[in-house]
This record gives C-alpha cells, structure tokens and sequence, in this order.
C-alpha cells in the first residue's frame, strides 16, 4: 500500500482536534510544536485515505482557525504503520476520490499550461513519432506514445468541466490547440524533408479508423482518470499508451506532405475519435469518482459545466462515429 504523510500546521487550541480526526484514519500521529501556527500534527496514512483526511479536516477546522495542509509521498515507514479504522460509507461518498482534489489537480493542471517545455516535447515526440512511423519502427512510435504531450491538456479538460474551473479549460483548450497545431505543420515539414512512403505499415495502419478505435480510446481514458484518482498516476501507463493522440495527428501531417489526402483525412479522423473519446471518458470518469469543488457554493455551477461538456463531447463522438461508419460503407 503506497503510504502519504499529511502535515498540518493549526493554532495549538486546535492541535488535539486535528489529531483525533487523522488518528480515525491513520496508523500513526503526532503533535509537535512549531509550524506556520504555532503546531504541526502529523500522520501516516494510505494514498487512499488522504482524500478523506483533508476532507474531514476541512469540514471540521477550517472555519474555525487558521490552517494549512500539506501531504508529501512516502518511500518506506519503519515500523509499518499500525492498520486505522475504514472510513465508514458515508465517509466514501463525502470525499472526492481515493486522493484529494489537491493531488489531482497539482498532477494535471500544470499540462493546461502553454509554454516552452510543452511546446518543445511536443517537436520531439512527433520527431520521433514521424521516424518510427516511415521506417516502420514500432519502437518508436510507442516511445512518442510514452512521452504523450498532447494527452495532459486532455485531461485537464475533463477535471476542469467537472469541477467547474473554466479558467482551467480556457488553458487546457489554448495549450491543446497549440499542441495539435504545431504538431500538424511540424510533421507536414518533416514529412517534406524526409520523403513519405503511403504503403509503410505503420503509416498505413494509421488511415485505418472503426467504431473500436473509439472503444479503446473510452477505456483508456477512464483508466487515466482512474489512475489519478487512485493515488497512483502511473501505473496504468500501459493501458494509456494503448490509445494514441500524437502519432495519428503526424501521420496526417506527413501524408499531407505527400498528397495523399484520403489517407490524411483518415489519419486525422482517427485522431479526432481518440481526443474526443479520451476526454468524454474522463470526464464521466472524474464525476463519477465524486470529483467536485471543495466549496459548496460552487457545486451547481461545476454540474451544469459537467453536462454542458458530457452533453458536447457526447455529440462530437457520435457525429464522429456516424462519419466512420459511413465511411466504413457498412
């Protein structure tokens, strides 16, 4: 079990309370003098947990003094912590996931962000996605699948629709469209200067687009999603890299570049399937695993932003979906 550590620095009149309300879900905790507020109380608990712990904490301090909450990651605890209470049901549905809302939206908000880093990952990913695709080199194209740039703007989509932070969406959608963008005319220059064969596999295999495509690309976004919410980002890299954003978008560019416009439009079509599957996944994804603003003032605009994003993304994919099959000829 991955283990958190949460920090918080309250008024001492407050200390004891804190420390009851971890010590329901933690192994371990302790008090100390010090911190921003005069004392620190701290605790051990799962990676699972600590949506509940901040929640509890919110609901039973904040208003009633000065606090401030950090949680940090743990490598290892020596002795293991002893096993706390389960949060009780009413608990679960209380708290917006396994992790707080702070985690997620710390691990996906900085990929709404339109800068240099994103930008040159970007170039590089579809370098190598347009190698790997002309010479037939699998290997690479899963590599530019890894890296995956034009997957974060995405997910900050759906996690801003579902806690109404339009703010958030405004960035993820500018940071999406440069991304989107810059790979297109990037990868029809590449393909200028490189040559393109239609016919390689790899290239080929991506003018190829059906109602499955869009299966695997809502699987593997709400395997994303869940994957944040889970306390552990990074374990379903593998289902992840099953859907691919980036590699179809330059195999678009490059055919472009060789005149080949069915294909192009194909390629782009696929591409356009995957976006949209990925993001109307997690975004049910988010809501569902009770994502939603920490102030409840804020809970009727974050579900009318909800359904007004399920509601378009859910008409994108079946106006995609009808082009597909029609362009099936079944």
């Amino acid at each position: 079990m991955a283990l958190k550590i949460i920090e918080a620095h309250v008024p001492a009149e407050l200390a004891e309370e804190a420390r009851d309300v971890l010590s329901d879900l933690a192994g371990q905790t302790w008090i100390e003098e010090g911190g921003r507020f005069g004392r620190v109380v701290r605790a051990v608990v799962g990676s699972e947990r600590s949506g509940s712990a901040l929640d509890l904490l919110h609901e039973k301090l904040a208003d009633r003094g000065s606090i401030m909450v950090l949680v940090e990651s743990l490598d290892a605890v020596l002795p293991r912590p002893l096993a706390a209470r389960h949060p009780s049901r009413g608990e679960r549905i209380s708290s917006s996931a396994a992790v707080s809302r702070e985690e997620v939206y710390a691990a996906i908000a900085d990929n709404a962000k339109l800068h240099r880093h994103y930008l040159f990952l970007v170039i590089l990913a579809s370098i190598v996605a347009g190698i790997g695709l002309t010479h037939d080199n699998t290997a690479a194209v899963i590599g530019a699948m890894v890296v995956a740039p034009l997957l974060g703007p995405n997910m900050a989509i759906a996690l801003g629709l579902v806690l109404g932070d339009l703010p958030l969406v405004k960035r993820a959608l500018v940071a999406a469209g440069a991304g989107f963008a810059l790979t297109l005319v990037f990868s029809i220059a590449l393909g200028a200067m490189i040559g393109v064969d239609p016919t390689t596999p790899e290239l080929a295999s991506r003018t190829t687009v059906g109602i499955w495509d869009l299966a695997l690309a809502l699987a593997a976004g709400c395997a994303g999603a869940l994957a944040f919410t889970s306390g552990a980002p990074t374990y379903l890299t593998g289902v992840m890299v099953a859907v691919a954003l980036l590699p179809p978008t330059v195999a678009s560019g490059m055919l472009i570049s060789a005149g080949e416009w069915n294909g192009a439009g194909a390629a782009l079509l696929l591409a356009a399937g995957n976006i949209t599957s990925v993001t109307l996944a997690a975004i049910l994804t988010f809501a569902a695993r009770g994502m939603r603003p920490r102030n409840w003032w804020l809970e009727e605009r974050a579900q009318r932003s909800a359904r007004v994003g399920i509601a378009v993304f859910v008409a994108l994919l079946a106006a995609l979906a009808g082009i597909i099959f029609l362009a099936s000829g079944r």
